[in-house]
């Protein structure tokens, strides 16, 4: 067996030193900070490949390595398979990035390569963290005490929402950067691990599939995640996806709107409900239109409230997430066309943005223009489900046949003509991870779903001007003007995911990033009595709130305006007066009164500024 033989490759700021074994040390010379593969295995990583009838899975521990002044090639060939996998480490011209690649002979097929595994670690004694671009930003620290392993997929839901990861160590900052929707990463943490005398040691996978070939690190010397967050900015910008209010309001100058605007909510007017056979369980009114007009009338008139998104669900034919994408006429039980048309007229002379909200991913048995030829298939054919919502269980529509539904003459184009909006929300469109189809008569890549997903946010722009969905992803930011989902759910931070089981908190990484290019929200349902936490959250992030809770009907006509009794102080603060502006309001309208007034000019004076600093006040 041969010596293992090492070769190193090196700039004025970096030094990378990789091994025939696979393992390799690059050390920062300016921090003078070591970055070190895999602690466990001593290999570079594993690859999965599909040669002719047979999956193989590979070790990546022994490379032929070759190198010129820039790059180190490392040829990897098992003794037993007629395979040639090349490994490309490149010196970029900055002098401070490199770049991994591989490359493969045509007729085999890379199924996953892990080019990155358990690498760039740290331990518990290094003061470190790794940063992940979930919403508003994931901190996850390397001293937490906690054991656990979690998948961050590129796009995916609560997955990494920009292509980008971070890690600091002894001050020492890299950021990990790709350009492909098929990159997975995975963050683990292991205790009291005998290979490095560490209490606990924090590491990264990167997994690589079908289109992602490469990804990037650069090491930034000494910094933070703010560091991290203004370099990956400068990245950001070069990829075509980054586009700044001053640009948009160019092209939609009702876009200005949202500078400062609260998001007002009303889930939704009406409420149809099925069960499992698809029988009707109930039908809700919950607001008639002219309810809904003069909801948005009390909040300019009695609250003052001056800049407002205002959005409504449950206006179509059958009701809330019922019989998409059939959504016309408009609900008789609430009013039908005609009155939906008046109060759109109404919100809109209040100066308001009157958004309705609507659906071009999901569909129902029910629909009229239920069709399987519509719907996304997996690779064995079968139809895809969505979730099981208020209409029923629901099925993905494959997104290009969604622009073509959607610019159907009894789609978005009679919306535009009978009610005339000014804002428009598609739901579920940036919240769910990119799809693939294998419908041959419309397949799609996880790419393909990308593209027709923009081209149905541009199209809706086209006819209303502003335009937002569901979350958020870094992809959508040059085509749409406002998220509703990325600064919190449901009142907390996340959804499914725990920070807490990570030891993690919650950073505004994508306000160090994005912050003058979009409007960002919260979503769904929370308390008012016990959000002081949220609308902390929301202060620090300088973000206006979501109002997404509502009592039905006229709601400030029946709700006791009394000093609110028996809630905690400190978690419900934001519902009191104590003789303030909100003195006299029912508890909901105490609750928007006392945040837009802060949050609204907050957001303000500061939608065109970037975050350039960031620090804790306290140890807690």
């Amino acid at each position: 067996m041969s010596a293992e033989k090492t070769v190193s490759l090196e700039s004025s700021y970096i030094k990378c030193e990789v091994s025939t074994e696979g393992s390799y040390k690059i050390t920062d010379k300016v921090t003078g900070i070591s970055w070190c593969s895999n602690p466990y295995i001593k290999r570079l990583g594993t690859a999965t490949i599909k040669m002719k009838d047979k999956t193989l899975y590979f070790s990546l521990n022994k490379f032929e390595i070759h190198k010129t002044d820039r790059s180190i090639q490392m040829k990897y060939s098992p003794d037993k398979e007629e395979i040639m996998l090349t490994i490309n480490v490149k010196l970029l011209d900055d002098e401070k990035t490199l770049e991994f690649s591989y490359e493969i002979e045509e007729e085999l097929e890379v199924e996953n390569i892990r080019l990155l595994e358990d690498g760039l670690w740290l331990t518990d004694a290094e003061d470190g963290y790794i940063i992940v671009p979930v919403r508003e930003g994931l901190l996850i620290p390397s001293n937490s005490g906690r054991t656990f392993i979690h998948t961050f997929e590129t796009f995916s839901y609560e997955g990494c929402h920009m292509e980008m990861l971070g890690i600091v160590k002894k001050k020492s900052a890299i950021l990990i950067t790709w350009h492909d929707p098929y990159v997975i990463a995975e963050v683990k943490s292991t205790l009291n691990s005998v290979a490095v005398q560490a209490k606990q040691i924090l590491s990264l996978s990167l997994d690589l599939r079908k289109t992602a070939k490469a990804f990037r690190i650069t090491f930034l010397g000494e910094g933070d995640y703010v560091a991290i967050a203004r370099a990956y900015r400068e990245i950001a910008k070069k990829k075509g996806w980054f586009m700044s209010w001053k640009q948009k309001i160019k092209e939609v100058p009702n876009a200005a709107k949202l500078i400062g605007a609260s998001n007002f909510k009303l889930w939704s007017c009406l409420d149809r409900r099925l069960d499992y056979k698809m029988n009707e369980k109930s039908v809700t009114v919950n607001w008639t239109f002219e309810e809904v007009a003069k909801i948005a009338e009390h909040l300019k008139k009695d609250l003052k409230i001056e800049k407002a998104l205002f959005i409504i669900g449950g206006w179509i034919h059958k009701g809330y997430d019922n019989q998409h994408p059939d959504i016309l006429p408009a609900a008789p039980e609430c009013g039908g066309n005609k009155a939906l048309a008046e109060a759109s007229k109404r919100v809109k002379n209040l100066g308001y943005l009157f958004c309705l909200h609507d659906n071009y991913q999901d569909i129902y048995r029910d629909s009229p223009s239920w069709s399987e030829d519509l719907i996304m298939k997996g690779p064995d054919g079968q139809l895809i489900k969505g979730g099981f919502w208020a209409g029923g269980q629901a099925w993905l529509i494959c997104s290009k046949m969604g622009l073509e539904l959607a610019k159907r003459p009894q789609n978005l184009p009679k919306v535009k003509e009978l009610f005339n909006p000014n804002a428009y929300f598609n739901d579920t469109t940036f919240a769910t991870g990119l799809y693939e189809c294998y419908d041959p008569k419309h397949p799609l890549t996880k790419w393909n779903d990308m593209r027709w997903k923009q081209e149905l946010c541009n199209y809706t722009i086209s006819l209303f001007g502003v335009f937002g969905s569901e979350c958020g992803r870094e992809w959508a930011i040059s085509c749409s003007h406002f998220f509703e989902g990325l600064a919190g759910v449901g009142g907390r931070y996340y959804h499914a995911l725990n920070p807490e089981s990570m030891g993690a908190h919650v950073i505004p990484l994508f306000e160090m990033v994005y912050r003058n290019c979009i409007a960002v929200y919260g979503k769904y349902e929370y308390d008012y009595s016990r959000a002081a936490e949220y609308v902390i959250h929301h202060i620090i992030i300088g973000r206006p709130l979501h109002y997404h809770t509502w009592n039905r009907g006229l709601y400030w006509e029946k709700e006791s305006k009394d000093e609110p009794q028996g809630w905690p102080y400190d978690s419900s603060c934001f519902i009191r007066a104590d003789n303030g502006w909100a003195e006299g309001l029912c508890m909901i309208d105490r609750f928007i009164k006392n945040t837009h007034e802060v949050l609204s000019p907050l957001h303000d004076i500061t939608a065109e500024t970037v975050i350039t600093e960031h620090e804790y006040l306290t140890p807690d």
